[in-house]
């Protein structure tokens, strides 16, 4: 097909999609979709993140929503490149972006699609809210100075401190976490014209990366990891330093005039189903509380964890040394120590070793399982579409939301995992002659999956393996350890790993104990696990509903929550404009959702 025949076929096939659906047409669109097809909606057609997969699925699933949602006018993108044909021979796919309208708002339709007789076939569809009728674009440079005097003589200054203290009235929307997640969905919100705002336990905007272990940085390159509404700086390195970022967000506040509490705890809330509002208490550091009463709570606390997990290891407590949580962990110069050991060998724990052993420390890391370690290169080819530069950020970004549809995603995980581990194979060898224990993941798909699933269980080097390859960072099983004495790790042959301290890089519980925490066993029971894989294959309960109205989660990697912000912006305008019917709310994790279950 050449690009005329392919923009034709795209052409033809969203005009036959359109009517197929209008007439309520299960035939016609079974004749437009290869078999199994999939579909993944991302709150276009379901206001929640959905993934069906299988022909008849996705034909139900279309015909179910067409009636309340109403898509129609699906029609080439304006926005997003015109149709092309990717690949040769049996592996082609027309790649296809649509626009469509439904009865709130508007989204994009994203096809993959396969040559067929008279025209294409649908593989892969992928739908995703772009925006909502009821929003209007905020004006640039609005005239005059911004501000209505609340009395003569006010000033700029006094009049935003006025709003940023939320005097006079609640906002709508609270956000927890002054970190990317937090920051960025308050701008897209504020742009939205919703009254947001954030408040932070630190006290200072950039603090939850400032604080963190000195030898912190960002393991994906730049290009990767942008903003909205505001591009780094051309100066910025490949890789941002933990202290960057930290200065990064500070400058992205106040460049985007949000409401920051810092220095604001969030003590916990209850939900009122008679006026669908939340009472939250909040502490600030001089001690005194404020009860606040927005509709819509974000949790944007975490990337993927919650709190640290920290296990009960036999004679730990008699240990003479210092124990950390490796959350807890700054710098070896913070610590006058010789000697150290590591449970764990995951990301934090490679971090960590590399920084004591570059100070002098000995280090011996106790591996509780299965570790997959990639080069930080290696790694960077899976997200190689972010550094062409005649690619846009946003473009990858969408075509990674197709990306996402799982059994495909699977097969894709697979495939990278196998090329990595050739093209990395003199590095593996010296790990596995090191002593390291390495695993595939699950089903041999590798770090992409792990982090999907747990958010642990690899590495990706950028320097460590090659202090355990020359033997400098040592590693043991952590099944060794029979019980830790006053100095250090008694292993089951009697001898003992001496340290002065034991870090512990075990890794975070399931942020649904945050919920608990904050909100009660209740509503930790209603939302469920929080950026898991749930049944359908997508990231439980992130920048989409939650079995608990009017509380939401935001985290993950920069390029997960930059769209995802907007999508999780966007769900919680339409929810407080009263766009989403009753049938289409996620019911609570510990109630039956019948319709759920038959899709």
């Amino acid at each position: 097909m050449d690009a005329t025949e392919v923009e034709s076929a795209a052409r033809d096939w969203a005009a036959a999609f359109e009517r197929a659906i209008a007439a309520a047409d299960a035939a016609g669109l079974t004749a437009l979709l290869t078999d199994p097809a999939y579909l993944r909606d991302n709150g276009a057609l379901t206001w929640d993140y959905r993934q069906f997969h299988g022909t008849q699925a996705v034909v139900s699933t279309l015909l179910g929503v067409a009636g309340e949602i109403a898509p129609r006018g699906f029609r080439l993108s304006a926005k997003w490149p015109a149709p092309r044909l990717v690949g040769t021979g049996d592996t082609a796919l027309v790649e296809a972006f649509l626009d469509f309208d439904t009865r709130h708002g508007a989204a994009v339709l994203v096809l993959n699609a396969v040559p067929a007789p008279g025209g294409i076939k649908a593989r892969a569809i992928f739908t995703r809210l772009e925006g909502l009728r009821s929003i209007e674009a905020p004006a640039a440079h609005p005239r005059g100075r911004g501000y209505t005097p609340d009395f003569p003589g006010q000033t700029w200054k006094q009049h935003r401190d006025a709003v940023r203290r939320h005097d006079d009235r609640d906002p709508d929307v609270v956000i927890v976490g002054a970190g990317q997640s937090g920051l960025t969905t308050a701008a897209y919100l504020r742009t939205f014209g919703v009254g947001v705002l954030v408040v932070d336990r630190y006290p200072s905007v950039g603090d939850s990366w400032g604080k963190r272990y000195d030898a912190l940085a960002l393991h994906n390159p730049v290009e990767m990891n942008g903003f909205p509404f505001v591009e780094f700086p051309p100066h910025y390195p490949e890789y941002l330093s933990k202290d960057l970022m930290g200065e990064w967000l500070d400058l992205y506040a106040r460049y985007m005039d949000l409401n920051v509490w810092t220095g604001t705890e969030f003590v916990g809330a209850r939900f009122d189903d008679r006026d669908a509002r939340w009472t939250m208490t909040v502490r600030r550091d001089d001690g005194s509380e404020r009860t606040l009463r927005p509709a819509h709570i974000v949790l944007a606390t975490g990337g993927i964890g919650g709190k640290p997990y920290i296990p009960q290891l036999p004679g730990l407590d008699t240990f003479a040394g210092q124990v950390l949580h490796s959350s807890q962990y700054t710098g070896a110069s913070d610590y006058a120590i010789k000697r150290a050991v590591i449970v764990g060998v995951a990301t934090s724990a490679h971090d960590i070793a590399r920084d004591l052993t570059e100070h002098g420390v000995e280090v011996t890391m106790f591996q509780r399982g299965p570790v997959v370690v990639t080069n930080v290169a290696t790694a960077n080819l899976a997200y190689a579409g972010y550094l062409d530069p005649a690619t846009p950020t946003a473009l990858v970004d969408i075509r990674y939301g197709i990306g996402l549809i799982n059994p495909l995603r699977e097969q894709a995980s697979q495939a990278y995992h196998t090329m990595a581990k050739a093209q990395d194979r003199t590095l593996l060898d010296g790990l596995a002659a090191a002593g390291m224990r390495l695993g595939d993941g699950v089903d041999g798909q590798g770090f992409l999956d792990l982090f999907l699933r747990t958010g642990g269980g690899y590495y990706l080097n950028t320097g460590t393996s090659e202090l355990i390859v020359d033997g400098r960072i040592k590693v043991d099983q952590f099944e060794r350890i029979v019980e830790f004495v006053p100095s250090g790790a008694k292993l089951d042959d009697g001898t003992v790993v001496e340290a002065n301290l034991v870090v512990l890089a075990t890794g975070y519980q399931n942020r649904r104990s945050e919920v608990a925490a904050a909100f009660g066993d209740d509503v930790a029971a209603r939302v469920g696990d929080i950026a898991r894989l749930d049944a359908e294959g997508e990231w439980a309960n992130m920048w989409s509903q939650t079995g608990q109205r009017g509380l939401w989660f935001n985290g993950g990697g920069i390029n997960q929550m930059r769209p995802g912000s907007e999508r999780l912006a966007l769900l919680i305008k339409a929810d407080l404009d009263g766009s989403i019917p009753e049938a289409f709310r996620k019911r609570p994790k510990n109630q039956r959702d019948p319709v759920r279950e038959a899709a």
